[in-house]
């Protein structure tokens, strides 16, 4: 049988990928990175991104350096940046360091940078090879690659159901179907993400907290999806919002007075958007997010919107918890159309499996979009 031999260059990047790996939940809305910087096949430097506005992975690198970087090679798991934001093009840190050679895991998707570090790089007489871990590289900065090609957040389902895929028993109980050591990961999971998300029905079945964190503010900005704007102001989510913010999605047939009731309350936003079938409009909504830097969602709503979400194309992952209990009846963890024929199941990609205290987790992403 044929070994599978990791390459010295392949291995640097690996280090590279496990940096931007710590920066997960972090950096937003800039992407994750991580470098490593190599001379005569030892690592004289590590970076990463650590937050928005924090020197990028390279320039992180270059100044962990104890040695001269002359004639060194880096091994950098983006295309560096060649423009101005909060820091300064990560390409002049570069060339002015004397690094001779670089390896990008992947070119920068982001139009406003795509290819133009690579071409500065390349012009100032550095040899620049491309596409080493891009898979991998790919994977890790999922969401990143959604938003800023498509303008839209990267939306992640996760639903915790019984062995017969049932997310409640008869009388609408659901707390809790899965186990402590699960419910803790989901919390870890939120810190990963721009935003969490439920219906309305969640919200007046159960009374989420829905706390983690993360998030846009330090803590998970928390939507609520509300048709007719049923939400109490004395919900969990509305009492807390000075503490993490909300964001409840109406439709014009909201009452006036509503929104100005729960507008008046701090850290709470009422969002108007358009409606379709009489309910919030999935498409108007997830523009309205994007044009709030909103890149990513997790939804852990109930059934009704998750098979929504599915039915209209618009999830990219799911997360599944399964408990070892089976509770039968109606409450299923993806309503919606469904496939009309088993030809039409919708497959995943990259699938993952871990044991969470008595439940098994499933993670895969719909449909391979980013080549993982």
């Amino acid at each position: 049988m044929k070994k599978n031999v990791v390459s010295e260059k392949e291995r640097f990047m690996d280090m590279a990928l496990e940096l931007a790996g710590k920066g997960r939940g972090k950096t937003h809305p800039n992407p994750m990175v991580g470098a490593v910087i190599v001379s005569s096949g030892k690592v004289i430097g590590r970076g990463y991104h650590k937050r928005a506005g924090m020197p990028h992975a390279e320039a992180d690198a270059i100044s962990s350096a104890k040695t001269p970087l002359e004639g060194a090679e880096m091994f950098v798991t983006l295309e560096p940046c060649d423009h101005y934001g909060r820091t300064p093009p990560c390409t002049d840190a570069i060339i002015a360091s004397g690094i001779k050679r670089v390896h990008v895991a992947m070119r920068d998707p982001n139009p406003v940078n795509s290819g133009r570090g690579i071409r500065k790089l390349r012009k100032a007489g550095i040899e620049v090879y491309v596409g080493s871990r891009s898979k991998e590289a790919r994977y890790l900065n999922r969401a990143y690659i959604k938003f800023v090609t498509r303008g839209i957040p990267y939306i992640t389902i996760k639903t915790a159901q019984s062995l017969d895929g049932k997310i409640a028993a008869s009388d609408g109980s659901s707390k809790w179907v899965s186990s402590p050591d699960s419910r803790r990961y989901v919390k870890k999971m939120r810190s990963e993400v721009d935003a969490v998300m439920v219906g309305i029905n969640t919200v007046l079945k159960d009374d989420p907290l829905l706390s983690g964190g993360g998030g846009l503010s330090g803590k998970p900005v928390r939507i609520v999806l509300d048709s007719r704007l049923r939400i109490s102001e004395r919900s969990r989510l509305i009492r807390t919002a000075a503490d993490a913010p909300v964001i409840v999605v109406t439709t014009p047939a909201a009452s006036p007075d509503k929104i100005r009731k729960l507008s008046g309350k701090k850290g709470v936003e009422v969002l108007v958007v358009g409606s379709s079938g009489g309910r919030v409009s999935i498409k108007s909504f997830l523009k309205k997010m994007a044009e709030k830097g909103i890149a990513s969602i997790m939804s852990e709503s109930g059934g009704e919107l998750a098979g929504t979400l599915i039915d209209g194309g618009f999830v990219d992952e799911v997360v599944f918890f399964i408990a070892p209990v089976i509770l039968g009846g109606s409450q299923v963890s993806v309503a919606g159309r469904g496939a009309p024929s088993i030809k039409n199941a919708i497959p995943l990609k990259g699938v993952s499996r871990q044991v969470m205290g008595p439940d098994m987790v499933f993670r895969g992403v719909i449909g391979g979009k980013y080549r993982i």
